[in-house]
């Protein structure tokens, strides 16, 4: 489709939008780069130059969302995110697992200088970060990293009145020079140390960030630090808080960010665009900023940006084959709507993307149920092995998901960075299945393969008892089919199952009310999503929900499946009180998925397939992280005559 459409064409785009209310004047640089000016430009009798100028270039994003809000603190929806792409840009970005800095010179590092670990002293009663990772204060048998000491190996226990010396981990992070608020006023690191404390006033230490900090403050004016409270050794190179701009929220409350429309709707922001309108169910539009600090790269490509929301998927897919949109983002399209885009992009119509790193789909197993009555078929790991490789996981990713996802093997995907190499891994094999449950005291008594197999020997179940289980899922279209698959191929393993679909409210509830959350359930499949922070922990025992003091976390405890080994919890306590740099963590991280693996608390089946669209001309510049259409790229959007060659 041609993005620099005829005069006609324009009026009668840019007038639709412009009627749908009335739009504010932009006072960027003096000029008025509203819709309205567009319009009246092109409308007008002046006489036009010699030289006809080219008419602006419109980029459409259609979306099958609209945010609610566009301020930094109120709203996390993917909508929100994708408009702020352009609002913001950054101050990281994640390509292929890796975080890339986008307006600071570096991720910081120990090995760059920009992180260092600075000796403290602590006396009793004072606070600290115990080895354990816990916000503590300092007392008789508290233990504790001594300075110097950066993993659970050389800690010390407290037992006495003196003072003792720790690490504070120190972070600097530095803004890169020249960057602008779209108005035109310097940002700087003092607009950091501003966000931080507005963070501080919505969450309080519900964020880890914020719970770890003592303080965090400009040095200059491009240069922001953090320090963690002492003995803190965890994740720290992104630990920077998102600019605000001070000079038109510093005299703001609390109540009122949460209200204004500088913050809500027409946020203030340093990234490629600026905002010009929002008519709310229809569209946002916005123009190019021209003090965004990578103009003098001709970036971003289009003068103009629009958002469109649309009501469906189908209506999506419909607008980007007639040339509505330019690109279609994740919020709109399902799998639903894939054979539509699979024939439009094999016919040369369509570019599709898929990306399988945001949330992993996986079956948990009921492992230890807090109903006593409960038969607990999956206490054994051989036979959550067995049952793993009894699930055709690639029949699923091929035929369900009509080839767009990835099976799983693991909580991380295998680009991750610190995905083992060595990870067991369940091929679809149910012979060998069959033969490894025999050896776990589950048999095919009567000889007949239609029929479930019986318990043998097993000290935990009952001698006859019958491989019959609930397979529990959300009232959810894709998940039931995918229950049916289980259900074929468990078939295949002597394991009759009965699909139990539950309301997502009643899915979700919490304990003891709730079956998955109140451990009581056999198999419950849903996903997690995954953060750059690999989720280990929502598989350690102190997670294990239950009635509480026994439990630590009552029934508010991720860990539904009631797994319990104390390797996996050092291993992952590791991973997550030691320092990112170091081999310590990279070989505990490592070795906490491959325990996991072993051990299979929950067979990982598939990543859910994020899928987005575009117009066949329309590409990106790569910026040397990535080249993939993502909003996050939306300042390289570039039609054809800008593609690289």
């Amino acid at each position: 489709m041609l993005k620099f459409i005829n005069y006609f064409v324009l009026v009668v785009f840019i007038g639709t939008l412009a009627a749908c209310t009335p739009k504010p004047t932009s006072e960027e640089a003096g000029v008025d780069l509203t819709v309205q000016a567009l319009v009246e430009a092109y409308t007008s009798p002046t006489p036009l130059p010699t030289a006809t100028p080219e008419p602006p270039s419109i980029l459409t994003v259609c979306m099958g969302q609209e945010p609610t809000s566009l301020f930094l603190y109120a709203n996390t929806t993917a909508a929100s995110r994708g408009v702020l792409q352009a609002i913001y840009d950054g101050p990281f970005d994640t390509f292929d697992g890796q975080v890339q800095a986008v307006i600071l010179e570096r991720i910081p590092s120990l090995q760059n200088g920009d992180a260092e670990l600075r000796p403290v002293e602590i006396t009793k009663g004072e606070i600290l970060v115990n080895a354990d990772g816990n916000w503590v204060a300092l007392d008789e048998a508290t233990r504790f990293r001594p300075s110097g000491c950066t993993s659970a190996t050389c800690a010390q226990t407290y037992s006495g009145d003196q003072p003792v010396v720790v690490d504070a981990l120190v972070v600097r992070f530095q803004l890169l020079p020249g960057l602008l608020w779209s108005d035109g006023t310097p940002l700087t690191a003092q607009d950091s140390v501003f966000s931080f404390h507005a963070a501080q006033s919505f969450f309080g230490n519900t964020l880890e960030v914020l719970r770890y900090t003592q303080s965090y403050t400009a040095l200059d004016a491009q240069t922001v630090e953090w320090v963690a409270i002492p003995g803190y050794q965890g994740e720290y190179a992104t630990n920077f808080f998102s600019p605000l701009p001070q000079h038109l929220m510093g005299e703001m409350d609390r109540e009122t960010m949460l209200i204004s429309d500088l913050t809500t709707r027409n946020p203030l922001g340093w990234g490629p665009y600026v905002m010009d309108e929002w008519v709310p169910g229809d569209h946002i539009t916005l123009h190019r900023n021209q003090n965004y600090f990578r103009s003098a790269e001709g970036l971003p490509r289009f003068d103009y940006l629009v958002y469109r929301f649309v009501e469906t998927g189908s209506a999506a897919i419909d607008a980007l084959l007639v040339g509505e949109c330019d690109f279609v983002d994740q919020t709109a399209l399902t799998l639903e709507g894939a054979p539509r885009l699979l024939e439009a992009q094999a016919n040369g119509k369509i570019a599709l993307q898929v990306t399988n790193q945001h949330s992993w789909e996986q079956a948990a197993f009921g492992i230890t149920s807090v109903d006593e009555t409960h038969v607990d078929f999956f206490a054994s790991r051989e036979v959550r092995q067995a049952v793993a490789m009894c699930i055709d996981r690639q029949g699923m990713a091929d035929g369900l998901l009509m080839g767009l996802a990835t099976v799983a093997d693991g909580f991380l995907p295998p680009e991750h960075v610190l995905y083992p190499i060595d990870l067991p891994t369940y091929a679809f094999d149910p012979p060998s299945a069959l033969a490894l449950l025999a050896n776990a005291g589950w048999v095919d008594s009567d000889q007949n393969p239609d029929t479930a197999l019986t318990s043998l020997g097993r000290v935990d179940v009952m001698d006859g008892t019958p491989f019959v289980l609930d397979y529990s899922v959300p009232e959810d279209t894709l998940r039931q089919a995918a229950a049916q698959m289980v259900q074929t191929s468990l078939a295949e393993c002597g394991i009759q199952v009965n699909i139990n679909v539950q309301p997502w409210e009643q899915f979700l509830r919490p304990g003891p009310e709730g079956d998955i959350f109140g451990r009581r359930f056999d198999i419950a499949q849903f996903a997690w999503s995954v953060d750059q922070a690999p989720p280990c922990f929502l598989y350690t025992s102190d997670e294990i929900p239950g009635p509480s003091p026994e439990f630590s976390k009552g029934w508010g405890g991720g860990n539904l499946t009631g797994y319990n080994n104390p390797e996996y919890d050092l291993a992952c306590r590791t991973a997550q009180t030691t320092l990112p740099d170091t081999p310590e963590n990279i070989q505990a991280h490592q070795q906490a998925q491959i325990i996991f693996a072993q051990d299979v608390p929950a067979a990982p089946l598939y990543w859910n397939p994020d899928i987005s669209a575009a117009q066949i001309d329309i590409c990106v510049l790569s910026n040397g992280a990535s080249a993939d259409l993502d909003l996050r790229n939306i300042e390289s959007f570039a039609t054809q005559n800008g593609c690289p060659q």
